[in-house]
């Protein structure tokens, strides 16, 4: 279970997140929404340990990793795709897909074929380097990266933001796929689409100005549209 109590961050002194507490428990699909700004990929930082919290508490697995370094949070099985895909463009696809068997917890340096089953395309380009794909066969190589690694929880960051709709919908399948086939992996994703949303959520966050302004397991339009609209 991954858990956040009471989080406040703070860029150069100043305070963006504020009061936040956060629960994604094993095997669900929590999604966390809002506009742009309001401090969402700030949150997903702090979960990774990219960023510390100056006050509150990050907690995954039964133990507190607010101290703890992305390396070991990575290494305890928390899978992160941040917000604009961060792969290696001069390495090839398969190169890109070993790096992530570097945040595996066993020895066993062997890509899941599950893998190329969710994303065909990356096997089939596997000698092509990262930085010649399309936007969309980029995100796709991002998740595959990260779920090399088999994490119990995986950090989706706006994964479908400017990707065409054939690739939102493979995005789409693969959570689905995980929500059903691993039981005891759970996904936090960050999300501005509602329709996305709801299709693979079980629980919804929404944020407004650094603090949860919404919390639940349906995602009512006329509650929340006045926090997602430009």
């Amino acid at each position: 279970m991954l858990k956040l109590s009471k989080l406040e961050v703070a860029y150069d002194g100043s305070t963006v997140i504020r009061d936040v507490s956060l629960t994604v428990e094993p095997g669900k699909v929590v999604c966390l929404m809002g506009r742009n700004g309001v401090g969402k990929s700030t949150i997903m930082k702090t979960i990774m340990g990219v960023l510390q919290p100056v006050n509150g508490t990050v907690s995954y697995s039964d133990e507190e990793v607010t101290k703890k370094n992305a390396s070991y949070r990575a290494r305890k099985g928390i899978g992160y795709v941040p917000q604009g895909r961060e792969i290696f463009p001069q390495l090839t696809i398969y190169e890109n897909l070993l790096l992530g068997l570097e945040a595996r917890s066993n020895s066993e340096e062997k890509i899941n074929e599950k893998i190329y089953e969710y994303f065909p395309v990356l096997k089939e380009m596997k000698d092509r380097r990262g930085g010649d794909l399309s936007g969309g066969q980029q995100q796709q190589l991002a998740i595959a990266r990260a779920l090399v690694a088999e994490p119990s929880c995986l950090l989706l960051d706006e994964p479908t933001e400017g990707i065409q709709p054939n690739i939102v919908s493979d995005i789409q399948e693969v959570i689905k796929d995980i929500k059903r086939s691993q039981v005891n992996t759970s996904i936090l994703l960050v999300e501005q689409s509602f329709d996305f949303a709801k299709s693979v959520a079980d629980y919804f966050y929404v944020m407004d100005k650094g603090r949860i302004v919404y919390e639940g397991e349906d995602l009512m339009e006329e509650k929340v549209s006045q926090y997602l609209s430009v």
